[in-house]
């Protein structure tokens, strides 16, 4: 009796099916966006935006969705799903947001150098129901993401969160005339995210108690890759002496003399260059008189 009652029922359904024609499939009919949320040196979080299309004369109950991001070479990098179960209305579309974690240095590694995009394919597959009847269906799209601006705005920032990238590690003078001092700024820059880049130039002036005391800029150029972690620099001011000696004597006396540099980090990256204002503090333990005696 069951039995019959369950056959009985499923023929309304399909009944009710046919006047709209039969139970069609939905679709992903187009990938409607793709945004970097965040990105650190080791995760990266991108938004996925898909629209998902019910061709049906009823509502249909979208109860799975997986989403994959494939690198050029197929390989797996990133993986989404639908946490709940999502309603979408008869004869419309509905725009799905997935979030898909991916580690940061294989999509460094995907960046093209000729145009700053990420080239994948954004894969999946679906479930859904109408009126009690079921159907899979499947999707597969490339896409690009342009990570131009991502990149103009994470490379010379040179810190993750709070964590500063760019330390200094010793200030000295090393040599000093009658008319002008040079002095050496040493520091180290990390390189988490594992990024290639050159570390071009960076020109810069220095103030002394807030006074322009000389202008300086990169002794070297610093060459990173995926392999290096980290490199140490130096910059190379020159100062006048009059102006950076008689406006640091009220640090002096106590011990040292703070200083702050301004300017512009060039840097080379992925076929382009950037340059980025940049700014940093620190201050020079020494006393003034074995300055000027020395």
């Amino acid at each position: 009796m069951k039995n019959i009652v369950k056959i009985i029922a499923l023929c309304f359904v399909l009944i009710s099916l046919s006047s709209c024609k039969l139970f069609k499939s939905p679709t992903v009919t187009k990938i409607q966006d793709v945004k970097v949320v965040s990105i650190t040196p080791d995760k990266s979080t991108i938004k996925i935006s898909l629209m998902v299309n019910n061709p049906n004369c009823y509502k249909l109950k979208l109860d799975k969705l997986e989403v994959e991001l494939l690198n050029k070479d197929r390989d797996k990098v990133g993986y989404a799903n639908l946490e709940k179960v999502v309603e979408i209305p008869k004869k419309a579309a509905m725009c799905i947001n997935f979030n898909v974690e991916l580690e940061t240095r294989p999509v460094v590694r995907m960046i093209s150098s000729l145009n700053q995009k990420v080239q994948f394919f954004i894969v999946g597959k679906g479930h859904g129901k109408v009126k009690g009847l079921s159907k899979k269906f499947y999707f597969d799209e490339p896409y690009e993401l342009d990570l131009k601006e991502e990149l103009k705005n994470i490379i010379p920032k040179f810190s993750v969160g709070t964590q500063n990238l760019f330390k200094i590690t010793k200030t000295s003078v090393e040599k000093m005339s009658i008319g002008q001092t040079e002095l050496h700024i040493h520091f180290i820059i990390l390189n988490p995210y594992g990024l290639t880049y050159n570390l071009k130039g960076f020109p810069a002036e220095i103030y002394i108690d807030d006074k322009l005391a000389g202008t300086g800029n990169l002794k070297n150029q610093l060459k990173f890759n995926e392999n290096i972690f980290s490199q140490d620099g130096i910059m190379v001011f020159k100062l006048n002496n009059l102006k950076s000696i008689f406006g640091a004597v009220k640090g002096a006396i106590k011990g040292e003399i703070k200083y702050s540099v301004k300017g512009n980090v060039i840097i080379d990256a992925f076929g382009m260059q950037i340059k980025q204002p940049y700014s940093y503090q620190d201050s020079l333990p020494v006393n003034i008189v074995e300055l000027i005696l020395n």
